[in-house]
């Protein structure tokens, strides 16, 4: 196997660190949900490092979506420019928590046009079904979130804001008042509007995919499933890969990385990744996967 360290100079600011790969350990690719990467997929990086060298990838940011980079495609296409950079060969093993699911789903499709190995495909609660929450849903989900001190009354303002500017298409509006702010000396504010900005935009791009014709993927998938009432086990993803298998997960879809159900989704996640570390593709880690 051959890895490469991914470099990038012009990182943006609060993206995930560039790592350098080791070689001692299998690498896993981790695609974020429209959030992108942050504390609890960091939480989740960090309790996994024993087992795998976990490389986040990074989507185009705020300024490339409103450059037309907007669609979970172009996700892909960064996602593959960093995945060859770090792994051009090899077996390729990926987890996408959330749009991070739809993200991995068109990297695995062209990887695999390519030519290349699919090893491991880890779906953190993604869904093919496109349902949308219900009013109470949200708002119970919002009461959950303060009360566990996840988000703020300031972001919940922030968030309001975005969708609303993306509901009546002056998103581009909206990003040439904050940015000045943003880039200048720091805005708290304009840093918040920025990031809720980009994520409804990223979600948005999410229910787009849902929409398009896929196909059937020749290889498994493991689904960790939080529970969800009245939608199908696999949540769609039977008529995505030949097999699924779908692994019940604590939680729910916002906190199941975040504790206390990172430490129990931890152990499900670990145990489906390492039945793929054959001894003879790492045996000087082999015994440790047997």
């Amino acid at each position: 196997m051959t890895l490469r360290p991914l470099i990038d100079t012009h990182q943006d600011p609060g993206s995930p660190p560039s790592p350098v790969v080791a070689e001692a350990l299998p690498v896993l690719f981790l695609l974020p949900g429209s959030l992108g990467y942050g504390a609890s997929l960091a939480a989740l990086t960090a309790s996994m490092r024993e087992i795998a060298q976990i490389v986040p990838i990074r989507y185009p940011d705020l300024g490339r979506i409103l450059q037309g980079q907007d669609s979970v495609r172009d996700m892909a296409t960064a996602a593959l420019e960093q995945i060859n950079r770090v792994q051009p060969h090899g077996h390729i093993r990926l987890l996408g928590h959330s749009l991070g699911g739809a993200a991995a789903f068109e990297v695995a499709t062209r990887l695999l046009a390519s030519g290349r190995s699919v090893k491991f495909f880890g779906i953190l609660d993604t869904s093919l079904m496109g349902e949308r929450s219900s009013a109470w849903e949200t708002v119970s989900r919002t009461i959950h979130r303060i009360r566990n001190n996840r988000v703020t009354a300031s972001r919940m303002i922030c968030r309001a804001v975005a969708k609303a500017t993306v509901a009546i298409g002056r998103e581009a509006a909206l990003a040439r008042v904050i940015e000045p702010r943003a880039n200048g000396q720091f805005n708290l504010t304009s840093f918040r509007l920025k990031q809720e900005l980009q994520e409804v935009l990223r979600a948005k791009a999410y229910f787009r995919w849902l929409a398009e014709p896929k196909p059937m993927l020749p290889i498994s998938a493991v689904l960790f499933r939080c529970k969800r009432k009245k939608m199908p086990q696999a949540l769609g993803w039977d008529r995505a890969f030949a097999h699924v298998e779908v692994i019940p997960s604590a939680g729910t879809h916002t906190d199941l990385v975040v504790p206390p159900y990172l430490a129990m989704n931890l152990n499900l996640i670990q145990k489906a990744l390492s039945q793929t570390y054959p001894p003879a593709e790492f045996p000087e880690r082999g015994g440790l996967f047997t």
